[in-house]
């Protein structure tokens, strides 16, 4: 009873920061962002490692006590490391090219997947050792250390992955020789730039590459900041999206909307999401 009190009261939190809870079939406890302990048994047989002792699924992003940062009540350590962003494109606008660092919003996404941020370390948590600061360090399927981690503990996404450069594409801070690396984002699309700002600087040079940003809203992409137009990873994808998949085998979801893989926003098909943004 005391799991679903915290889910209800997370949910109204998040909703009263004005952010969007989710953007298709919302049903979080059939993904692989359920670590908790308890999962439907067809999730169970083919999601990556779960806790052993956390039967809470909110907990490993949210907490409704202690949050850092307050919105969106965020549970997590985030990353503090230097990042290498995308800026290899000929045809990218000199606003995204400026960009040195994650914005908020992505930073939450990337306290998971820079691949070297712990996964296992919570602010807030009534299970869990010690980590100073306050913070607690929980199991992920019974472990709680990985010993090749650079800082010699934690568990990050690089301790399934290993050197397989194929394995886990979810980190997306790994290197072809390090997959503690944190820090690349070279091979990924540019985020927290403002899209009005590029389409703007597109229009001035003569260029219809991109659609309005009225047009991109309109299609179910989401922007963020004060002045609602700065592209994060949420603008593409939600992570409370059920798209019926992990690993890419069926988990068996009754909600599930495989369109939305791998949690996006909106179905791709045709490549309409990208079409939502890019005049092609």
């Amino acid at each position: 009873m005391k799991r679903y009190i915290l889910a209800a009261a997370l949910i109204a939190a998040i909703l009263a920061t004005g952010a969007v809870v989710y953007a298709g079939a919302g049903n979080i406890r059939w993904t692989a962002h359920n670590l908790s302990s308890e999962a439907p048994a067809g999730l169970n047989s083919v999601r990556h490692q779960a806790s052993v002792t956390v039967d809470q699924i909110c907990i490993f992003c949210h907490t409704p006590h202690h949050a850092q940062p307050a919105q969106p009540l965020w549970n997590k350590v985030n990353p503090t490391q230097t990042f290498k962003m995308y800026t290899s494109s000929t045809t990218l606008t000199t606003v995204a090219k400026a960009v040195t660092a994650p914005g908020p919003e992505s930073l939450l996404c990337l306290s998971c997947h820079d691949g070297r941020t712990a996964i296992n370390v919570l602010h807030n948590s009534r299970v869990g050792d010690d980590y100073g600061a306050g913070d607690k360090i929980v199991d992920i399927g019974g472990e709680t250390f990985d010993g090749g981690h650079p800082n010699g503990d934690v568990i990050s996404l690089a301790y399934y992955g290993g050197f397989n450069p194929n394995a886990y594409g979810e980190n997306l801070g790994k290197t072809a020789s390090d997959p503690y690396a944190g820090n690349n984002l070279m091979d990924d699309h540019p985020i927290s730039f403002s899209y009005s700002a590029a389409y703007s600087e597109k229009q001035s040079a003569g260029s219809d590459a991109l659609r309005t940003i009225e047009n991109a809203k309109s299609q179910g992409m989401r922007f963020f900041g004060a002045n609602r137009d700065r592209m994060e990873c949420s603008t593409c994808h939600d992570p409370h999206v059920d798209y019926g998949y992990v690993n890419n085998f069926p988990t068996g979801s009754p909600s599930a909307n495989t369109a939305l893989k791998p949690f996006l926003v909106r179905s791709n098909s045709g490549s309409a999401m990208c079409l939502a943004c890019h005049n092609k």
